[in-house]
């Protein structure tokens, strides 16, 4: 097991890991700690009845917030920013909305239990309309998370007619069954670190491709305890944050940033030969994603100082934030800095081998979508838009238990 840091500990990560450490206790600002499902899903300002209303999450007290429901009439969308700022019309409200709301059906595992099946929906307008948001099409992408008692975790995806299953640890184990073999995967942890605090943790995981939701044991055996899993590197960080553009910043807003690495090294304590990088970040009041950015180290094979370049040049995002200090015994992650003279953002990162060799990267970043654009619309319902048919009911089940 190469979990290093106490903060799940449960009936699941026993199930799946073999071993947990106590867990670190911390009161939140209601006497308990911050729970992540409210980091996954967006928030909704509501009347004393409980019922939406059409202010902004990013304006109305967290007092005056609950989560999302399926069943909720909506009438606030968040989207990025435009690339121009000059844009106008329909391109003003940007280039994607997202859309993050717990589907009515429930996962389930091999204990019976049930978790909620949340959807992080991409939402882009067709070619040549740039106004006609709203239903789920070729260009949209749809992720599906879940949230146990221990973790968060992405578990798959549907996007231009391929479904994406992403399993864990919990795949290798017959004695598993439904959601349980996708846990552990690209995971949050489910209790917040104390505000200021890091934490790290090696997750396997490989994610597997389907032409269609008719899913059978020969095409998706139940349990295999050989399959190949690749092990990853992911890094978090409770911060306060400020989103926006670089002339239109927001408040400080809570955040869980999420930094994954989809190789180790052989200490197991430190990214491997990652070229790549997503950052995510995921807030009450917007859920997944608030904002995500794409970042590449210095030696990876595409141009990464044009796309940095460019990125930097659009200025629809705030100075990104990291994971910064001496995140393990082998892993150093420096500040994030924004240089005027190559006009990009940049970092440096050092990792050190089992041996005592270090090995340092610049690493830029390369994209940006900050989804704090808020808008009002006509009302909508949310599982109107996106629901377990979307998906398909053949996927759907995978996350299901028979029992």
């Amino acid at each position: 097991m190469k979990y290093r840091h106490p903060l799940f500990c449960g009936i699941l990560v026993v199930a799946v890991f073999g071993t947990c450490r106590p867990i670190v206790a911390w009161a939140g600002p209601s006497g308990g700690p911050p729970s992540i499902y409210d980091y996954v899903v967006s928030n909704v300002c509501v009347d004393p009845a409980g019922r939406p209303t059409a202010e902004s999450p990013l304006s109305c007290p967290l007092a005056h917030q609950r989560d999302m429901r399926p069943d909720d009439h909506v009438s606030v969308v968040h989207s990025d920013y435009p690339i121009s700022p000059d844009a106008k019309g329909c391109r003003a409200l940007g280039l994607s909305r997202r859309y993050a709301f717990p589907l009515a059906v429930k996962a389930s595992d091999e204990t019976g239990n049930s978790y909620p099946l949340i959807v992080g929906w991409t939402d882009y307008p067709p070619h040549g309309d740039a106004c006609d948001y709203g239903q789920f099409d070729s260009r949209d992408t749809l992720t599906l998370l879940t949230v146990t008692d221990s973790l968060a975790s992405l578990v798959g995806a549907f996007h231009h007619k391929h479904w994406y299953l992403t399993v864990g640890s919990g795949y290798r184990n017959p004695a598993r069954q439904g959601v349980s073999r996708f846990v552990g995967t690209w995971s949050f942890p489910a209790t917040l670190p104390p505000l200021g605090a890091t934490g790290w943790h090696v997750f396997p995981r490989h994610t597997m491709s389907f032409d269609n939701d008719a899913f059978s044991p020969a095409n998706f055996p139940p349990s295999d305890p050989g399959f190949k899993l690749s092990e990853t590197f992911q890094a978090w960080k409770h911060m306060s944050f400020v989103f926006g553009t670089r002339d239109k910043p927001t408040r400080p807003i809570d955040t869980l940033l999420h930094m994954g690495f989809a190789r180790t090294n052989d200490t197991d304590q430190a990214p491997g030969e990652s070229v790549g990088s997503e950052h995510i970040y995921l807030t009450r009041e917007l859920g997944y994603a608030t904002r995500w950015e794409s970042w590449a180290r210095d030696d990876n094979r595409k141009d990464v100082m044009h796309l940095a370049r460019t990125a930097y040049a659009q200025a629809a995002c705030s100075m990104p934030a990291t994971v910064e200090g001496q995140v393990t015994p082998d892993l150093v992650i420096g500040p994030v800095i924004d240089d005027p003279v190559l006009k990009v953002f940049k970092q440096q990162i050092t990792t050190r081998t089992r041996s005592g060799g270090t090995d340092t990267h610049w690493w830029y970043m390369t994209g940006c979508h900050d989804f704090t654009n808020i808008h009002q619309v006509p009302d909508y319902v949310p599982s109107h838009l996106v629901n377990a048919e979307t998906f398909g009911q053949g996927f759907i089940d995978q996350f299901k238990s028979a029992k």
